[in-house]
């Protein structure tokens, strides 16, 4: 059985090993891109391959916000990321898209 994750762009359905995954290391809190390593852990998100897809997720705060955690009001944040990210981990999020010229909406529906 294949896991499933959500982009955190587009909301939708996806196996894991078809998703782009961050992770905030829980011991230094630099957000790092996932390739399975198993000696990184933390809080992790999922983005889609496409090109449209990492543009949103980095534009907009969801990225932010799925990276940090639900948030206790009255507590302080468990987890901090800074934004914007560091170039180099853009670049290595950019090369991981397949297809730049469609977005996720227009190919998949929503299971």
């Amino acid at each position: 059985m294949l896991s499933t994750r959500i982009c955190v762009a587009c909301r939708l359905k996806k196996a894991q090993k078809d998703l782009i995954r961050l992770t905030c290391d829980f011991q230094s809190g630099e957000v790092r891109l996932n390739k399975g390593d198993r000696r990184l852990s933390g809080r992790s998100c999922y983005i889609c391959r496409q090109k449209t897809c990492v543009d949103q997720a980095l534009k907009g705060m969801r990225l932010k916000g799925a990276l940090e955690g639900r948030k206790v009001k009255g507590r302080p944040a468990v987890r901090t990321v800074a934004l914007p990210l560091p170039e180099q981990l853009i670049q290595l999020v950019y090369r991981e898209c397949t297809d730049t010229g469609k977005t996720c909406q227009n190919t998949q529906s929503k299971e």
